[in-house]
Protein backbone atom coordinates (compact mmCIF):
# COMPACT_ATOMS: atom_id res chain seq x y z
CA UNK A 1 0.00 0.00 0.00
CA UNK A 2 1.08 3.38 -0.85
CA UNK A 3 -1.41 5.96 0.22
CA UNK A 4 -0.85 9.81 -0.52
CA UNK A 5 -3.30 12.50 0.01
CA UNK A 6 -3.06 14.79 -2.83
CA UNK A 7 -4.92 18.74 -2.88
CA UNK A 8 -5.92 20.78 -5.40
CA UNK A 9 -6.45 24.52 -4.77
CA UNK A 10 -9.00 26.14 -6.79
CA UNK A 11 -7.18 29.58 -6.21
CA UNK A 12 -9.03 32.21 -7.72
CA UNK A 13 -8.33 34.42 -10.84
CA UNK A 14 -9.58 37.50 -9.86
CA UNK A 15 -7.35 40.76 -10.10
CA UNK A 16 -5.08 40.40 -7.29
CA UNK A 17 -3.38 43.62 -6.24
CA UNK A 18 -0.07 42.35 -6.33
CA UNK A 19 1.86 38.77 -7.16
CA UNK A 20 2.61 39.31 -3.36
CA UNK A 21 -0.79 39.11 -2.31
CA UNK A 22 -1.25 36.31 -4.81
CA UNK A 23 1.33 34.14 -3.24
CA UNK A 24 0.05 35.23 0.01
CA UNK A 25 -3.37 33.64 -0.51
CA UNK A 26 -1.54 30.45 -2.47
CA UNK A 27 0.21 30.04 1.29
CA UNK A 28 -2.31 30.41 3.29
CA UNK A 29 -4.65 27.45 1.44
CA UNK A 30 -1.15 25.72 0.91
CA UNK A 31 -0.79 25.51 4.63
CA UNK A 32 -4.75 24.43 5.05
CA UNK A 33 -3.69 21.76 2.77
CA UNK A 34 -1.22 20.47 4.80
CA UNK A 35 -2.56 20.63 7.61
CA UNK A 36 -5.83 18.73 6.17
CA UNK A 37 -2.78 16.19 5.58
CA UNK A 38 -2.07 16.87 1.78
CA UNK A 39 1.12 15.10 0.61
CA UNK A 40 0.89 17.71 -2.15
CA UNK A 41 -0.35 20.50 -3.57
CA UNK A 42 -1.50 21.45 -7.12
CA UNK A 43 -2.31 25.39 -8.04
CA UNK A 44 -3.84 26.77 -11.42
CA UNK A 45 -1.63 27.68 -14.59
CA UNK A 46 0.53 30.72 -14.20
CA UNK A 47 0.38 32.14 -10.73
CA UNK A 48 2.04 35.32 -11.94
CA UNK A 49 -1.04 36.59 -14.28
CA UNK A 50 -4.11 38.59 -12.78
CA UNK A 51 -2.02 40.60 -10.60
CA UNK A 52 -1.55 43.92 -10.00
CA UNK A 53 -2.96 45.85 -13.55
CA UNK A 54 -6.76 47.03 -11.94
CA UNK A 55 -10.24 46.21 -13.27
CA UNK A 56 -10.45 43.67 -16.02
CA UNK A 57 -7.44 41.67 -16.08
CA UNK A 58 -5.90 43.31 -18.95
CA UNK A 59 -2.54 42.35 -18.03
CA UNK A 60 -3.23 38.94 -18.65
CA UNK A 61 -2.22 40.27 -22.22
CA UNK A 62 1.22 41.62 -21.21
CA UNK A 63 3.31 37.82 -21.07
CA UNK A 64 6.57 40.36 -21.68
CA UNK A 65 5.70 42.44 -18.41
CA UNK A 66 4.88 39.67 -15.75
CA UNK A 67 7.37 36.54 -16.97
CA UNK A 68 9.74 35.84 -14.61
CA UNK A 69 13.78 35.90 -14.91
CA UNK A 70 14.59 34.51 -11.86
CA UNK A 71 11.00 32.02 -10.86
CA UNK A 72 12.58 30.80 -7.75
CA UNK A 73 13.38 34.49 -6.50
CA UNK A 74 9.50 35.42 -7.83
CA UNK A 75 7.84 32.14 -6.13
CA UNK A 76 9.99 31.99 -2.90
CA UNK A 77 7.18 32.33 -0.45
CA UNK A 78 5.82 28.74 -2.29
CA UNK A 79 9.21 27.58 -1.64
CA UNK A 80 9.09 28.30 1.74
CA UNK A 81 5.71 27.14 2.46
CA UNK A 82 7.21 23.52 1.31
CA UNK A 83 9.62 23.93 3.65
CA UNK A 84 7.49 24.76 6.40
CA UNK A 85 4.37 23.02 6.25
CA UNK A 86 6.26 19.61 4.44
CA UNK A 87 4.31 19.60 1.78
CA UNK A 88 5.07 19.04 -1.98
CA UNK A 89 4.22 21.77 -4.03
CA UNK A 90 3.63 23.26 -7.93
CA UNK A 91 5.01 26.48 -8.93
CA UNK A 92 2.80 27.07 -11.65
CA UNK A 93 4.75 30.13 -13.76
CA UNK A 94 5.33 32.20 -16.66
CA UNK A 95 9.07 32.71 -17.10
CA UNK A 96 11.44 34.62 -19.05
CA UNK A 97 14.45 32.28 -21.08
CA UNK A 98 17.76 34.05 -22.41
CA UNK A 99 19.71 32.75 -24.93
CA UNK A 100 23.31 32.49 -23.27
CA UNK A 101 25.38 33.36 -26.42
CA UNK A 102 23.12 35.88 -28.06
CA UNK A 103 20.12 38.75 -26.86
CA UNK A 104 17.01 36.20 -28.07
CA UNK A 105 14.53 35.44 -25.61
CA UNK A 106 11.31 33.60 -25.14
CA UNK A 107 8.66 33.51 -22.83
CA UNK A 108 8.01 29.71 -21.20
CA UNK A 109 4.86 28.29 -19.85
CA UNK A 110 5.47 25.73 -17.35
CA UNK A 111 5.69 24.11 -13.80
CA UNK A 112 8.46 23.11 -11.37
CA UNK A 113 7.58 20.53 -8.72
CA UNK A 114 8.99 21.80 -5.23
CA UNK A 115 9.39 19.05 -2.66
CA UNK A 116 8.92 18.93 1.19
CA UNK A 117 12.04 20.18 1.56
CA UNK A 118 11.86 22.89 -0.94
CA UNK A 119 13.85 21.18 -3.86
CA UNK A 120 12.75 21.44 -7.15
CA UNK A 121 11.92 17.66 -8.48
CA UNK A 122 11.57 19.04 -11.73
CA UNK A 123 9.35 20.78 -14.36
CA UNK A 124 7.46 20.35 -17.43
CA UNK A 125 6.72 23.10 -20.07
CA UNK A 126 3.73 23.54 -22.06
CA UNK A 127 3.98 21.42 -24.92
CA UNK A 128 1.22 23.27 -27.01
CA UNK A 129 0.73 27.23 -26.09
CA UNK A 130 -2.71 28.33 -27.61
CA UNK A 131 -2.09 30.75 -30.85
CA UNK A 132 -2.44 33.69 -28.72
CA UNK A 133 0.53 32.13 -26.79
CA UNK A 134 2.44 31.57 -29.46
CA UNK A 135 1.79 35.35 -30.72
CA UNK A 136 3.31 36.61 -27.26
CA UNK A 137 6.48 34.34 -27.73
CA UNK A 138 5.73 31.82 -25.66
CA UNK A 139 8.00 28.42 -26.80
CA UNK A 140 6.75 25.15 -27.19
CA UNK A 141 8.17 22.72 -24.65
CA UNK A 142 9.78 19.55 -26.08
CA UNK A 143 7.53 16.97 -27.50
CA UNK A 144 9.89 14.00 -25.40
CA UNK A 145 9.24 15.85 -21.85
CA UNK A 146 11.20 14.09 -18.96
CA UNK A 147 8.85 12.52 -16.61
CA UNK A 148 9.44 14.14 -12.97
CA UNK A 149 10.90 11.87 -10.07
CA UNK A 150 8.54 12.46 -6.91
CA UNK A 151 8.82 10.62 -3.52
CA UNK A 152 8.87 7.38 -5.83
CA UNK A 153 6.52 7.93 -8.53
CA UNK A 154 7.02 9.38 -11.76
CA UNK A 155 5.31 12.38 -12.42
CA UNK A 156 3.39 13.46 -16.04
CA UNK A 157 2.42 17.42 -16.44
CA UNK A 158 -0.02 19.09 -19.32
CA UNK A 159 -0.90 22.74 -18.88
CA UNK A 160 -4.58 24.12 -19.92
CA UNK A 161 -4.44 23.94 -23.46
CA UNK A 162 -2.21 20.80 -23.52
CA UNK A 163 -5.31 18.65 -22.55
CA UNK A 164 -6.38 19.02 -26.28
CA UNK A 165 -3.79 16.53 -27.58
CA UNK A 166 -3.52 12.65 -26.88
CA UNK A 167 0.38 13.14 -28.13
CA UNK A 168 1.17 14.72 -24.63
CA UNK A 169 -0.08 12.15 -22.50
CA UNK A 170 1.12 9.21 -25.01
CA UNK A 171 4.88 10.94 -24.71
CA UNK A 172 4.33 10.00 -20.70
CA UNK A 173 2.49 6.98 -21.15
CA UNK A 174 4.43 5.36 -18.00
CA UNK A 175 3.51 8.14 -15.48
CA UNK A 176 2.13 7.59 -12.07
CA UNK A 177 0.66 10.35 -11.96
CA UNK A 178 -0.40 13.25 -13.87
CA UNK A 179 -0.80 16.96 -12.39
CA UNK A 180 -2.53 19.80 -14.52
CA UNK A 181 -2.72 23.85 -13.99
CA UNK A 182 -4.90 25.24 -15.71
CA UNK A 183 -7.07 28.13 -17.22
CA UNK A 184 -9.49 25.76 -18.91
CA UNK A 185 -11.62 22.46 -17.42
CA UNK A 186 -9.85 20.25 -19.48
CA UNK A 187 -13.14 19.00 -21.02
CA UNK A 188 -14.72 15.44 -20.53
CA UNK A 189 -11.28 13.83 -22.18
CA UNK A 190 -9.81 13.79 -18.54
CA UNK A 191 -11.76 11.06 -17.56
CA UNK A 192 -10.39 9.32 -20.61
CA UNK A 193 -6.83 9.82 -20.41
CA UNK A 194 -7.00 8.39 -16.89
CA UNK A 195 -8.54 5.50 -17.87
CA UNK A 196 -6.00 5.05 -20.91
CA UNK A 197 -2.97 6.04 -18.99
CA UNK A 198 -4.25 4.22 -16.09
CA UNK A 199 -3.17 7.22 -13.72
CA UNK A 200 -4.94 9.61 -11.68
CA UNK A 201 -4.92 13.03 -13.09
CA UNK A 202 -5.23 16.21 -10.80
CA UNK A 203 -6.50 19.36 -12.49
CA UNK A 204 -6.00 22.94 -11.18
CA UNK A 205 -8.68 25.48 -12.18
CA UNK A 206 -10.10 27.97 -10.28
CA UNK A 207 -13.49 27.57 -11.71
CA UNK A 208 -13.53 23.73 -10.91
CA UNK A 209 -10.73 21.77 -9.71
CA UNK A 210 -10.91 18.12 -10.04
CA UNK A 211 -9.07 14.66 -9.11
CA UNK A 212 -10.06 12.04 -11.61
CA UNK A 213 -9.04 8.48 -10.66
CA UNK A 214 -6.98 5.83 -12.67
CA UNK A 215 -10.21 4.28 -13.92
CA UNK A 216 -12.15 7.77 -15.10
CA UNK A 217 -14.05 7.96 -11.88
CA UNK A 218 -14.21 11.43 -9.89
CA UNK A 219 -12.90 11.61 -6.30
CA UNK A 220 -13.29 15.04 -5.97
CA UNK A 221 -14.48 18.76 -7.57
CA UNK A 222 -14.74 21.48 -6.70
CA UNK A 223 -14.32 25.58 -7.23
CA UNK A 224 -15.54 29.45 -7.94
CA UNK A 225 -18.61 27.65 -9.69
CA UNK A 226 -19.87 27.46 -6.41
CA UNK A 227 -21.62 30.37 -5.35
CA UNK A 228 -20.78 29.17 -1.69
CA UNK A 229 -17.35 29.72 -2.30
CA UNK A 230 -18.23 32.57 -4.26
CA UNK A 231 -19.76 34.24 -1.24
CA UNK A 232 -16.90 33.90 0.82
CA UNK A 233 -17.81 30.71 2.84
CA UNK A 234 -15.65 27.37 2.79
CA UNK A 235 -12.46 26.98 1.62
CA UNK A 236 -10.88 26.12 -2.95
CA UNK A 237 -9.08 23.01 -1.69
CA UNK A 238 -10.28 19.67 -2.85
CA UNK A 239 -8.70 16.28 -1.75
CA UNK A 240 -8.34 12.69 -2.47
CA UNK A 241 -6.37 10.10 -0.88
CA UNK A 242 -4.90 7.64 -3.66
CA UNK A 243 -3.21 4.20 -3.06
CA UNK A 244 -0.60 4.11 -5.50
CA UNK A 245 0.18 0.24 -4.87
CA UNK A 246 -1.92 -0.87 -7.78
CA UNK A 247 -2.58 -2.55 -11.20
CA UNK A 248 -4.85 -2.56 -13.78
CA UNK A 249 -5.04 -6.25 -15.18
CA UNK A 250 -6.98 -7.36 -18.46
CA UNK A 251 -8.96 -10.52 -17.96
CA UNK A 252 -7.58 -12.58 -20.74
CA UNK A 253 -4.28 -14.58 -19.18
CA UNK A 254 -5.04 -13.14 -15.75
CA UNK A 255 -8.42 -13.73 -14.95
CA UNK A 256 -8.02 -18.06 -14.50
CA UNK A 257 -6.01 -16.74 -11.10
CA UNK A 258 -8.17 -14.40 -8.76
CA UNK A 259 -9.29 -16.67 -6.63
CA UNK A 260 -6.05 -17.96 -5.79
CA UNK A 261 -4.67 -14.87 -5.37
CA UNK A 262 -7.55 -13.95 -3.14
CA UNK A 263 -6.69 -17.10 -0.75
CA UNK A 264 -3.12 -16.11 -0.68
CA UNK A 265 -3.23 -13.55 0.31
CA UNK A 266 -6.86 -12.41 1.98
CA UNK A 267 -7.33 -9.05 3.03
CA UNK A 268 -3.90 -8.00 2.05
CA UNK A 269 -4.97 -7.73 -1.21
CA UNK A 270 -8.09 -6.32 -2.39
CA UNK A 271 -9.28 -7.00 -6.07
CA UNK A 272 -11.99 -4.92 -7.83
CA UNK A 273 -13.96 -5.86 -11.45
CA UNK A 274 -14.47 -3.96 -13.75
CA UNK A 275 -17.23 -5.81 -16.19
CA UNK A 276 -17.87 -3.62 -18.77
CA UNK A 277 -13.63 -3.00 -19.78
CA UNK A 278 -13.27 -6.97 -19.15
CA UNK A 279 -10.69 -5.74 -16.32
CA UNK A 280 -10.31 -5.50 -12.57
CA UNK A 281 -7.90 -3.55 -10.39
CA UNK A 282 -5.45 -5.23 -7.94
CA UNK A 283 -4.73 -3.07 -5.04
CA UNK A 284 -2.14 -3.97 -1.84
CA UNK A 285 -4.15 -3.05 0.94
CA UNK A 286 -0.73 -3.91 3.25
CA UNK A 287 2.30 -2.07 3.68
CA UNK A 288 3.55 -5.92 3.86
CA UNK A 289 2.90 -6.49 0.55
CA UNK A 290 3.34 -5.06 -3.62
CA UNK A 291 1.04 -5.15 -5.86
CA UNK A 292 4.37 -6.03 -8.06
CA UNK A 293 4.72 -9.18 -5.74
CA UNK A 294 2.30 -10.74 -6.42
CA UNK A 295 2.49 -9.85 -10.22
CA UNK A 296 5.14 -11.58 -9.83
CA UNK A 297 4.39 -14.60 -7.78
CA UNK A 298 1.68 -15.39 -9.90
CA UNK A 299 2.74 -14.20 -13.04
CA UNK A 300 0.27 -11.91 -14.31
CA UNK A 301 0.70 -9.11 -16.90
CA UNK A 302 -0.13 -5.73 -16.53
CA UNK A 303 -3.06 -4.17 -18.83
CA UNK A 304 -0.46 -1.90 -20.89
CA UNK A 305 2.17 -4.60 -21.12
CA UNK A 306 -0.28 -7.36 -22.14
CA UNK A 307 -1.83 -5.27 -25.21
CA UNK A 308 1.61 -4.39 -26.69
CA UNK A 309 2.64 -7.84 -26.41
CA UNK A 310 -0.78 -8.42 -28.39
CA UNK A 311 0.18 -5.24 -30.54
CA UNK A 312 3.79 -7.01 -31.47
CA UNK A 313 2.51 -10.36 -32.08
CA UNK A 314 0.16 -8.77 -34.69
CA UNK A 315 2.17 -6.85 -36.50
CA UNK A 316 4.96 -9.76 -36.49
CA UNK A 317 2.87 -12.10 -38.02
CA UNK A 318 0.46 -9.89 -40.05
CA UNK A 319 1.07 -9.97 -43.83
CA UNK A 320 3.18 -7.54 -45.84
CA UNK A 321 1.02 -5.36 -47.55
CA UNK A 322 -0.04 -6.16 -51.31
CA UNK A 323 1.03 -9.54 -51.01
CA UNK A 324 -1.84 -11.14 -52.27
CA UNK A 325 -0.99 -9.46 -55.39
CA UNK A 326 2.70 -11.13 -55.79
CA UNK A 327 1.50 -14.30 -55.51
CA UNK A 328 0.81 -15.25 -59.06
CA UNK A 329 4.40 -13.60 -59.85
Amino acid sequence: MDQRTIATIALSNRDFASLEKKLKEAVSWIALAAAQGADLAVLPEAINLYCGDGPGNTKQLAYEDVAMDDWQTAALPLIEAARKYRIAVTVPILTREQHPTNNESWITNCFYLVDRDGITAGHYQKMYPTPEEMDWHVRPGPTRPDLIKWDGLQVGGAICFDTCFQEVFDAQAHADLFLIPSLWPGGSQLDYFARRYHAPIVLSYPAWSRIIDLDGRELAAGGYRHETLRFGFGTPIYLATINFDRAVLYGNHNQEKIIDIQRAYGSQISVTFDQPNATFLLESRSRHVSVQEVIKRFDLIEHHIYFDQCRESCNTHRRPKNADAHQGD
